[in-house]
Order: structure tokens, then sequence, then C-alpha cells
């Protein structure tokens, strides 16, 4: 939750507890797939916990401003130069660089010139997807929350050495066609009698950064992904590998630039959307399109929707899935607490953290141990319920205090959106279904993730016995006689004068071994990979096909075969659970078919009710043209800690003709 510095603030926080929480819902972010994983000795590095966005505010200068007009000369950016936020699990040391552009500056040919001295926002943005877990729904969430803006706003007053009302009541606006200074209260994103009152768009810039610690030891960057392409590019740094490489490339290179990018054109700038995973973005690439998201609020705030619930997972009805969160140790968590003290040492007590989870009726408790600076994944195997609907998923740590989710909290509330794909399958077609204005689709590339990798710390006390010396004298006393002479001087003799003590003792040492051990921690890695293949013939009905030639209007079926590989439990990992095709007739989408499973890894049509044969078929339209068919299909729902394994198929036949070419009426 935010953390406000004035009254508005206080109500702000007020109404999100009984949960009224503004949502403006005009976004253009999305988010690929990938991976990240830590650098080796004598390389670069970054942590998972440290990440920033760097955020720009733009103010419309008219009330027909939006994403179809010029950003330059039709939109004005408050402030100086961006902002930072971050959470507030980690403390940025004071070497370190930031760029002071944003990306559209960049785009415009501004320089590369970075800078040691930023305005650093401390609040609780959503991990950012892919290099740090995060998930997109929640990072539109949070940006498109109107007081994640108003907090900018304040900020970037701030930052100018003026109100809020000072930024915007010396700039002309264009309202009604009427040019002119207006009242700060008809620009800023307020509410008054519960009507919010900016007469102009607000836009939202965030780019996510990636805290790298370069291997020289000292330098320490804060780039977004258009900055390390930069870099790279005037050759100031190599991040990938060789003699001078910085070896992080799989961050700079593919999982940060493919984290958030732009779904649609705005303002000009093109959709550059993700690459499979460990596929490297080129650095031009980088810079036109990567790493990126924008949120709109349009004017007079008709695209804010009350109460609206943005979910941190989708899930489909009736399926086994993984939640996992996190967790981040920033001390020692281990076994127990022998290291502590001689005392802890003889008498040691549990030193564990647990992570108990919660999830339609499912509950899961593990006993974590992480070494400083590290994390693990935990996780909950659940089944999804039949029906849809949303579901909230509870997460706790215990023990251990070092131990947070996400290295910022204790306890955690998620909310999951378990959804029925069946419910969009194509309509029967008919023979009067005409199209003539088809034009054939390409076949879609969406994100694929088909590798997972994860682990689990184990620790274990390494001995080392010290021997502490105690050197002690241990006495030996000896009663001593005394000779010499005695008696009268006439009958003197030899004899025993007296006697004396002598300690005949000796020094020993009485020293004993001591357990100067230490806690060795071991990490065991696991994977899962997810392949698939797909087979589409015309269907055993369509008299005439020949192989892959085939008449429109009979059906086609199809098989799809998948499997994972792993090293893990079972425990860890589901299998692939759904697939779900798509069809050119209706542009990849609209309508689909959810396919059926009808052995381990094998997945087939529904029976068709169309069919006279009740055949597991998909009956092509009429008047589809001679041209390729292809089916396109989505492998999903293989989940493991490491989010859900996808991966998209396709295969096609060749119409050529229709059935009425089969039809003959007359006498044979």
């Amino acid at each position: 939750m935010k953390k406000y510095k004035s009254i508005c603030g206080i109500i702000l926080i007020l109404a999100l507890l009984i949960g009224s929480i503004p949502i403006y819902a005009e976004d253009n972010a999305d988010s690929g797939t990938g991976n990240t994983g830590n650098a080796l000795a004598d390389k670069g590095y970054y942590r998972g916990s440290e990440y920033m966005y760097k955020v720009s505010v733009y103010v419309g200068l008219s009330d027909q401003s939006d994403q179809n007009t010029d950003l330059d000369s039709e939109w004005k950016m408050i402030g100086t130069k961006p902002i930072y936020v971050k959470p507030s699990n980690f403390t940025l040391s004071s070497n370190v660089f930031f760029g002071v552009e944003n990306k559209a500056n960049y785009q415009n040919g501004s320089a590369l010139a970075p800078s040691n001295s930023s305005i650093i926002v401390t609040d609780d943005p959503p991990p950012i997807p892919i290099t740090n877990g995060g998930n997109i729904g929640a990072v539109k969430s949070y940006f498109g929350d109107v007081n994640t803006l108003d907090m900018f706003i304040n900020y970037f007053a701030a930052q100018k050495g003026t109100t809020r009302e000072g930024l915007v009541e010396s700039i002309v606006f264009n309202i009604n066609g009427e040019s002119k200074n207006y009242p700060a209260e008809e620009i800023l994103p307020i509410k008054v009698d519960g009507e919010y009152q900016n007469k102009v768009p607000w836009l939202i810039v965030y780019e996510p950064v990636i805290i790298s610690y370069l291997k020289d030891g000292t330098t320490v960057l804060a780039f977004t992904a258009t900055e390390y392409a930069l870099a790279q590019k005037l050759g100031y740094f190599n991040f990938r590998g060789g003699s001078d490489g910085q070896y992080i490339s799989g961050m700079t290179h593919s999982d940060l630039p493919n984290s958030i990018f732009l779904e649609e054109s705005w303002f000009g700038f093109p959709v550059t959307s993700a690459l499979p995973d460990n596929v490297y973005w080129d650095l031009d690439r980088i810079i036109a399109g990567g790493g990126w998201g924008m949120r709109l609020l349009k004017a007079n705030a008709d695209n804010v929707v009350e109460n609206d619930t943005e979910y941190d997972y989708e899930y489909r009805v009736d399926t086994d899935v993984i939640t996992s969160v996190r967790i981040y140790a920033d001390e020692d968590v281990t076994p127990d607490n022998r290291h502590e003290s001689e005392a802890a040492y003889s008498n040691p007590v549990d030193n564990t953290a647990t992570i108990t989870m919660t999830a339609n009726g499912y509950t899961s408790s593990t006993e974590v141990v992480i070494p400083a600076g590290g994390s693990e994944l935990v996780w909950l195997k659940w089944h999804t319920p039949s029906i849809p609907g949303d579901v909230t998923i509870q997460v706790n740590v215990t023990g251990n205090s070092a131990a947070k989710i996400d290295g910022t909290s204790r306890s955690a509330t998620l909310t999951g959106k378990v959804v029925d794909l069946s419910l969009s399958e194509p309509p029967n077609p008919t023979a009067n279904d005409r199209n003539d204005d088809f034009i054939l689709p390409d076949i879609p590339s969406k994100a694929e993730k088909t590798t997972a990798n994860w682990g689990i710390y184990d620790c274990n006390w390494i001995p080392v016995w010290v021997w502490h010396p105690k050197w002690e004298w241990e006495a030996d006393w000896h009663r001593v006689s005394e000779h010499g002479w005695i008696g009268s001087e006439e009958d003197r003799h030899w004899g025993v004068t007296g006697h004396h003590w002598v300690d005949r003792g000796l020094w020993v040492d009485n020293g004993n071994f001591v357990d100067e051990g230490y806690w060795e921690y071991d990490y065991t890695n696991y994977y899962a990979s997810l392949t698939g293949t797909m087979t589409l013939e015309p269907d055993e009905h369509s008299p005439t096909a020949d192989e892959e030639i085939m008449k429109s209007g009979y059906g086609v079926d199809v098989n799809v075969s998948t499997y994972p590989v792993t090293n893990a439990p079972a425990s860890h990992i589901t299998n692939a659970q759904n697939v779900i095709t798509y069809f050119p007739e209706f542009s990849y989408e609209t309508y689909w078919r959810l396919l059926e499973e009808i052995g381990s890894g094998e997945f087939v049509f529904k029976e068709n009710k169309y069919s006279t044969y009740s055949s597991r078929v998909h009956f092509t339209s009429l008047w589809f043209p001679d041209e390729r068919y292809s089916v396109y299909a989505e492998i999903i729902d293989l989940w493991t800690p490491d989010g859900m394994l996808r991966i998209n198929v396709t295969d096609d036949v060749t119409i050529d003709g229709d059935l009425y070419m089969d039809w003959h009426i007359g006498p044979k």
C-alpha cells in the first residue's frame, strides 16, 4: 500500500481499505516469457530482488489528445526528467549510474548520458515480469491506479520546485476549442463530488529497470533495456561474453526487453513483440520497442473502472495448477541457531522459516533454509474448481524473520481468475455462409515459455573441531625432612633437624575441543521443458481427399502430442492439460476449440455435435478459398514452480475446390 504524506493520501488509504480502488483501464503493455540466472564468479551479476521502474508522466495539451496524436507536439512531459520508483527491500548505493532520458527521448535522438543523481520514490511497485518473476496484470494495475498517478504528480512537482497546481496552471490547454490557462482543478486527475475533473488526458510511460553490478567491482548500473542496448551499441560495455564481457546478456538482451512491451502502436511507436525464451534481441530492436509500457487516463477519466479486480493469475477450470511465491532472505536462514553462541550450540532451537499457502481447500506448509541474499521459490500444488470464478490464495511466512515474500512482506493475498475455455466453440458452418472479403490471416506468433528452472536449498552443519588450551597447575605437595647435626657436643650425630613442604606438581592442559563449524548450503537445480507436435489431416469422411489436399466444407482431424522432460519429482510439476485450437476462418480469434485428452499427452477434437457420425472433427467453411488451411494450437497448463510452460504448434492442409464438386445429380 502506498505511503502518502497528506490528508488526501490518508483518505485514499481509507478508500483502499474499504475496497474502492480506482483503476483506469486504458493500457498498452504486454509481456513475454523467460528465465533469469545467477552470474558466476568474475562476471557481472544482478539480484532478483533489486528492480525499479523509470517513470515519465505527460499531460495532453488538448481534450482531443489521445494515443493516436503526436507525443512531442500534443503532449507535455511534466517535471524535468524521469523519476524512479523502487520497492523498500533494498538500499541503493551512492555510486549507481542512471540514464537521464526516457525511451521516447532516446528514439528522438537524445544521447545516453548517465547520472548518479535521480529522484527515487520508495513504494511497493510489483516485480517486473520475467526478470523478477512478476505478473503483467499486476504491473498494469499498479501503473493504472489513479492513486499511483497522483503520487507521481506530487514528486514531479517537487522536482520542479513547485506545487502540483503550479505544474499545470502555466500551461495553455485547448478544451472545447478554447485555448487558455485553465484552473488546476480542471486539469489534475482529482475527484470533486465523486467525479473526476481532468478535462485533458494523462499518460504514464514506465520502463522496467534492473540494477547490474559489473565485474570491475565498482560500476553499478540502473538501466532500462534501452539503455543497456545503447551502452553496448556505443561500445561503453559488453554485456555478452568474451574477455571483456559481463555475461549478463540473458537479462539485457532477452529477459528485460521481453518483460514489458507495447501491444499496440501508440504515438507512432512500433509494436515490437516478444521473442522466444533465450532468443536474444538485436540492439536496434531493443531500442525500437523493448522494455516499456504505457497507461492512459482519458479526459474526464471516462475509462476509470471503480472497484476493478486485477488478477495475479489466470487458471482454467478443473485443472491441476501450481501457485508459487519467491522468498528472499536478508540474513542466513538455517536449520537451527547453533552458530549464534556456545549456549545456543548446546541447546539449539529451530531457525527455519515456514511458508504456508492455501487455495480452494488445499494447504501446504514448507520449511525453507536460504543463505543471506538468496531466494527460493515456494509453491502450492492444487486443483481449480470445476466452475469459473475467483479464488483467493493466501500466503504467510512464520519462523525466521529474515525470510520475506518478494523480500518485502510476511503475508500476501493473491487472486486467481478461473475461466472456462469451452464456452467459445465455433458455430456450425452452413451452405449459405459467405465471406467475400476474406483475406487469409497470418498465423499468430505468440510468446512461448518452453523451459523452467527452479531449485531448493539444503543446509548442513560442517563441524570444525578446534582445541582450546587451558593450562592449569596441578599441585603435588610432599613433606621433606631436614637433616643436620643434633645432640650435645660430646654425643653429636647426624639426624633429622626438621621438616618442610615441597610442591612437586606440574602444568597440565585442561582445555577442550570446541566445534567452530559453519553452515554449508547446497542448491539442487530442477528443470522442466515442454515439447509438442501437431498433425492436421482431412477427416476420413472426406471421400475425395488426397493425402493433405481436400475440398472445403469437409472436416479436419487433429492430433496433438505433448510431453514434459524434467528431473523434478512429480510433486513439482503437472502435465500439459489443455490445448486450444484456433482457425483461419475466424482470423485465429473469437472462436476456438478446446481439445480433449484421450491418452497421456494425446489430444484430439471433442466429438462434434453437428457431425452425422459423431466424429472428432472441425468442419471447414464452404466458402474458404483455395489456400493453405492452417490450424494454430496453444499447448498450455504445464505448471511448474517457475510458472506455466506453453508452446505453440501448427499444421495445415490445402483446400482445393469445395464439396459441391463431389455431387452428381442424374443417372449413373
